[in-house]
């Protein structure tokens, strides 16, 4: 547009000065494509254990673009109205609400979320568009991995049709779907789904060998599973028992609970115990049994540490180790105060207290259970 302003002087001369107003002249350029607005669905499901409580953006541009797209014949960035993080988030949060506190907290890393096309012939457009995410929960403060989800969708277009407003948020459905669908996959099957822990004993009492005897009270120790070679020479001792306790445990997940299924074996190994002929007496097979009473002790001293223990689901392992170890250290110390007190059996008097110890809590801890 050109501005002309006239102005006329008072005299006998006539002035007329042009002024040109340096204004820009109209372009007729093109448009771009209008933001991305993610709507989530009006109706959210009404059936899902989880719910959404954070999104982190993982993608290498944290930006707001998602892609690119065919817009009036040229490739154009594609932008969310807000910062994607927020934008997902308010998503999501819509999409899978909070509903009950027995519903999993979970929080979404956003690996991949774009769209890519070309225009490969007048009025056809091809495009891909992607999603990648992956799902973890907090339990005791520590981050819990749960599943992970990537799709993809390819389709062509004419160039008059735009298909992004429709395609993007569809991928962003199917992520919740896909959660919900493990979770009922994995329920009560997968430990990442846990939230409490439980214990389970059981005494492993497996047939006797020639060279294995489990402990059982109603079987005691008798002079033939001794079978170690007795000539020792440079032993003091008139017999020796080779008596243990060990573990094994397995894991498994019931509903929202991690059950610990650990077994407890306590055994004499016979090549290794051993008694001289001349002492093979009723008094020293007793005091041989003591120990081996005071061994199936130490294994009921393991569980009540591991009732007592502060167990989590994420590192109970460690911890019935360390109390495997220090129960077996107490067994040790025991082993060792009996022999000292009763002079390996030949004090007689505090043999007899002993005995009436030892059997006192065999009956209180393993007896009187039902």
């Amino acid at each position: 547009m050109v501005a002309i302003q006239l102005q006329r002087s008072i005299g006998p001369k006539l002035m007329v000065i042009l002024l040109g107003a340096l204004m820009p002249y109209g372009v007729w350029g093109q448009s771009l494509p209008k933001a991305l607005r993610l709507t989530p669905p009006r109706t959210a499901p009404t059936s899902l254990d989880y719910y959404i409580v954070a999104v982190e953006d993982l993608r290498s541009a944290r930006s707001r673009s998602v892609g690119s797209v065919i817009h009036e014949g040229k490739p154009h960035n594609l932008l969310v109205e807000n910062a994607l993080e927020k934008t997902l988030f308010d998503y999501f949060q819509a999409a899978a609400p909070e509903r009950s506190h027995q519903q999993w907290p979970i929080y979404v890393r956003l690996e991949d979320y774009n769209i890519q096309e070309k225009r490969i012939a007048p009025n056809k457009v091809n495009g891909e568009a992607k999603i990648k995410v992956s799902y973890y929960w907090y339990r005791s403060i520590q981050p819990v991995a749960l599943t992970s989800f990537e799709t993809k969708v390819v389709f062509s277009r004419p160039e008059s049709q735009q298909l992004h407003p429709e395609v993007m948020p569809k991928l962003l459905d199917q992520t919740v779907a896909h959660l919900q669908k493990w979770i009922d996959l994995n329920r009560g099957k997968n430990p990442a789904l846990t939230r409490t822990i439980a214990l389970r004993f059981k005494n492993i009492t497996e047939k006797e060998s020639s060279d294995t005897l489990y402990y059982q009270h109603n079987r005691p120790l008798v002079w033939t599973d001794f079978k170690g070679n007795s000539q020792r020479p440079l032993s003091r001792y008139a017999a020796a028992v080779f008596t243990s306790f060990s573990y094994e445990g397995h894991a498994h997940a019931a509903g929202d609970t991690l059950v610990l299924e650990i077994g407890l074996k306590v055994f004499m190994v016979k090549p290794n115990s051993w008694a001289r002929q001349e002492s093979k007496t009723a008094s020293t097979l007793r005091h041989e049994q003591i120990h081996f009473d005071i061994t199936k002790l130490a294994a009921e001293n393991f569980k009540k540490r591991l009732m007592k223990a502060e167990l989590t689901i994420e590192d109970y392992d460690s911890e019935i180790q360390y109390q495997f170890i220090e129960a077996f250290r107490q067994m040790n110390n025991d082993q060792e105060r009996y022999d000292a007190a009763t002079a390996h059996g030949t004090i007689s008097g505090q043999q007899a207290d002993w005995e009436r110890k030892i059997h006192k809590a065999i009956n209180d801890s393993v007896l009187s259970k039902p």
